[in-house]
């Protein structure tokens, strides 16, 4: 179950069944956002548009204190939708694995009914909200020892946030070079320009002007047409090498063929960028779950953090002067990545089932 409240949610939800599904073990992705109502629909686009526009009050929503009490999540749990909580009974799971914690309240309601389901937790963020932590839930998945910090209790297991098949596929990036036709001596950086992107289209311009003689750029737009003719406009009246993508479900073998990338601290590109060791300056966060994640990115040396454009640019200039820095962030990266093991995932999520 999930709830898309941000699409890292949700992605989560499509690698975990990736790892899981197969002959023996049945997966159904519930979205409580696109199964329920307006106000599931309304409370979403509100969440964007905090997070887009609103910094300061989603800062202030954030860390209130009463959202943090036992006395929240019971009037959470007074406002379950009924349709959406039909069809958890009429696909009657064994297992019920949360992406998000007002999801993982439906799954509390479902275990109450039936107390033999096992009820698992998703995190997907390295620093936990506490709005995330049911005594109810049988399990959580964490993403990291780091996570500990904010996590109380003994039923964890420590798995990282699980991607799609994508990532955990061998990359072969000479090939993948090859096949996009990039041949470049110069370092290749990563620009995601899509609708949630962190860095506006006067931004991106800006920063590719000034680099343009520098870098070699991967630019993915997304669906929006006004972006894609307006960026594209803008590329062809400078001298700049680069590659330009509208929307596309291989962001992965982009990733994999970058020497950075320029995105925000989400928990999924974090755990992105850490499975592909890939190193990346992480720009003008949100305040909240980001804020935790760059917390987690900076005390293990996974990569660098910008607030404003004057200091992406000084980032970016200093990588380009000295590249040895993406080398010591790779062996950091490195050492993440072998502590992350989503199989394990699979390894309980198939005993539980059998054990049913």
């Amino acid at each position: 179950m999930t709830a898309n409240y941000g699409a890292g949610h949700l992605i989560a939800s499509q690698g975990l069944r990736e790892i899981i599904e197969d002959e023996e073990n049945k997966v159904e992705i519930l979205d409580i956002v696109e199964a329920g109502s307006k106000i599931e629909k309304i409370t979403s686009k509100l969440y964007i548009w905090l997070n887009r526009y609103s910094h300061f009050l989603w800062r202030l929503i954030y860390y209130n204190p009463i959202i943090k009490t036992k006395f929240f999540k019971n009037i959470l749990k007074l406002l379950l939708n009924k349709n959406i909580y039909n069809r958890i009974l009429n696909f009657n799971p064994d297992v019920i694995i949360s992406t998000h914690f007002f999801a993982t309240i439906y799954g509390i309601k479902f275990k109450n009914k039936k107390p033999n389901v096992k009820l698992f937790v998703c995190i997907t963020d390295y620093e936990i909200h506490p709005i995330w932590l049911f005594e109810e839930v049988d399990l959580f998945f964490l993403p990291s020892e780091f996570s500990l910090k904010t996590f109380k209790g003994k039923n964890f297991l420590i798995t990282g946030i699980p991607l799609r098949k994508g990532f955990l596929m061998h990359l072969n990036e000479i090939e993948i070079r090859n096949f996009f036709e990039i041949k470049t001596d110069k370092l290749v950086a990563l620009l995601n320009l899509g609708a949630n992107s962190v860095l506006p289209i006067k931004d991106a311009i800006k920063f590719i002007n000034l680099f343009k003689g520098k870098l070699y750029f991967l630019i993915i737009v997304g669906k929006d047409e006004k972006r894609f003719k307006m960026i594209k406009n803008f590329l062809s009246k400078v001298k700049a090498e680069y590659k330009l993508f509208g929307f596309t479900q291989e962001i992965y073998k982009l990733m994999s063929i970058c020497d950075f990338s320029i995105t925000k601290a989400g928990g999924l590109s974090v755990s992105e960028l850490i499975y592909l060791e890939k190193p990346a300056i992480y720009y003008k966060s949100l305040p909240g779950q980001e804020e935790g994640n760059e917390k987690f990115i900076k005390e293990y040396g996974l990569g660098l953090t910008a607030k404003n454009f004057s200091q992406l640019v000084k980032l970016t200039q200093l990588i380009i002067e000295n590249p040895e820095i993406l080398n010591f962030i790779k062996r950091n990266l490195s050492i993440q990545k072998k502590k992350m093991n989503f199989l394990e995932i699979k390894k309980v999520v198939s005993h539980e089932t059998y054990a049913l």
